[in-house]
């Protein structure tokens, strides 16, 4: 078979269109998940606790150890303050977590997730949390929680006791303190006098003897 010119002419403009072609096929197969669904949604207004967190995404997740690695969700209320457990679910396209609320008020969520492609990505969004009279609010944390990890809580007990220590020991020192020098004075003022009503005896007993 024998190509004409202006076939050969037209090969350049045949292999673009190919590659382009085969770009726009494997482009889908590499994109970043797209989120197609938030709950709470942006914006909206929670009235129960604990609030239920999800995202669902277009393609499904990267969990190649199957523990969640690279996930998160974290909750902040507008105190700065943290709430929840750390722990995130996972399965196929869908990533989801449960929080204790605290006060009313404006809550933001910070989420991260590793993409099908492999990229890891990462949004914040609010939501207003609107109780009724009966919800009791959950302790909030000035650090994320991490998830299996047990919150550190000191304990009244503790905290007076490595007070109280010191306390007593200078009370202690303060009032011996005073006396120990005044003791030590009068002592040797007392020897003092001796030892010169000695020398005078001495003295006298040398010139009555001479």
């Amino acid at each position: 078979m024998t190509l004409t010119s202006s076939a050969l002419r037209r090969l350049p403009l045949m292999g673009v269109a190919l590659l382009g072609a085969l770009l726009l096929g494997a482009s889908p197969a590499v994109a970043h998940n797209v989120v197609e669904d938030r709950t709470p949604a942006p914006g909206s207004t929670v009235t129960e606790s604990p609030v239920d967190i999800s995202l669902t995404t277009n393609d499904i997740f990267l969990d190649l150890g199957g523990d969640a690695s690279g996930f998160g969700v974290v909750i902040l209320d507008s105190a700065g303050l943290y709430f929840g457990d750390g722990c995130v679910s996972v399965i196929e396209r869908t990533m989801s977590a449960s929080a204790e609320l605290g006060a009313a008020g404006t809550y933001e969520i910070t989420y991260q997730f590793v993409s099908a492609d492999g990229h890891s990505l990462s949004e914040s969004y609010e939501f207003d949390f609107a109780p009724n009279a009966s919800h009791t609010p959950a302790l909030g944390y000035d650090t994320p929680a991490q998830c299996g990890v047990p919150r550190d809580t000191p304990t009244v007990e503790v905290d007076t006791a490595v007070t109280s220590t010191p306390i007593a020991s200078e009370d202690i020192v303060t009032e011996e303190a005073p006396g120990d020098p005044i003791l030590i004075v009068g002592f040797l003022s007392i020897v003092s006098i001796a030892v010169v009503v000695w020398i005078i005896w001495r003295v006298r007993q040398k010139h009555n003897g001479d």
